[in-house]
């Protein structure tokens, strides 16, 4: 098979991955309007791949653009703008991303068992026929369920982006106790928190609950609207859902109040996406 055929027929089975029910780990980002979002919060390294249109990535030290079939990662935690087209063909815009795991990254970090030189590179971009053997087991693998196979190809390709020396993707960000806190409210973004529920969950009380995030430069409460804009972002990006039931799965009973929160915190409006 030549270079060509090679790589239309492994974007066709990175494809199939949006449709395929067993590849649960990814997250197919849609839309059928051209939108920018504003500080996107990205907690953990991620790793994507445009199948349609085209997508600009920028942080506050770097830009990236991408159109379909190439590569994207964020090495880790960040806030981006983001900028997708939908292809003025088919009018289709269409992403893969995924979460780089602990599971991976531990093992990535083990089996490198190097120093970790200085990097500050944020976002990293490469034509998909870079990755092609990974990217080729790693689908595979995903579309037959074999899931301890999709990691392993994962470790595989983070262990090359290393060679190529972009060491950030393996260096272990600071611990931070909003990291925790927002890691349970995901879990549950429409329960009604209050800060006794945090406070019992991660066994603190109210007044050191609120004094470690003073020191990190947030609250409580900005911590409960990130993590509940972050989930109705995905919600918008994956699903078809209304966006008043968008809105109660994030915890808001007011779609008026959903929208002037999610406009205010991504300087976009819901329905700018166009998926619904």
């Amino acid at each position: 098979m030549d270079s060509a055929a090679a790589s239309t027929a492994l974007m066709a089975q990175l494809e199939a991955l949006a449709d395929c029910p067993l590849a649960g780990e990814c997250l197919h980002i849609k839309a059928q309007l051209p939108h920018t979002v504003k500080s996107v919060q990205v907690e953990r390294p991620l790793f994507g791949l445009v199948l349609h249109g085209t997508k600009r990535l920028s942080t506050g030290q770097q830009a990236v653009q991408l159109r379909a079939g190439d590569v994207f990662l964020v090495t880790g935690r960040c806030h981006i703008d983001a900028h997708n087209a939908p292809d003025p063909v088919s009018q289709r815009y269409l992403a893969i991303t995924l979460n780089l795991c602990d599971e991976v990254l531990h093992a990535a970090r083990i089996l490198w068992a190097q120093p970790l030189l200085p990097d500050d590179t944020q976002l990293i971009a490469l034509p998909a026929g870079s990755l092609a053997d990974a990217l080729h087991t790693w689908s595979s693998a995903l579309l037959q369920g074999h899931y301890e196979q999709a990691r392993a190809a994962l470790v595989q390709m983070v262990i090359w982006l290393c060679r190529q020396g972009h060491h950030a993707l393996l260096a272990p960000p600071p611990p931070r106790l909003a990291d925790s806190v927002r890691q349970l409210i995901a879990a549950a973004p429409a329960r009604p928190w209050l800060s006794r529920d945090v406070e019992a969950a991660l066994h603190l009380s109210g007044a050191s609950l609120r004094r470690h995030l003073a020191a990190e430069g947030t609250s409580l409460s900005q911590v409960l609207r990130d993590a509940r804009m972050g989930h109705a972002l995905e919600l918008l990006y994956t699903t078809a859902l209304p966006i008043k039931a968008v809105a109660a799965r994030a915890g808001y009973q007011s779609v008026q109040s959903f929208n002037r929160q999610f406009e205010a915190r991504y300087q976009l409006r819901p329905a700018d996406i166009g998926n619904h």
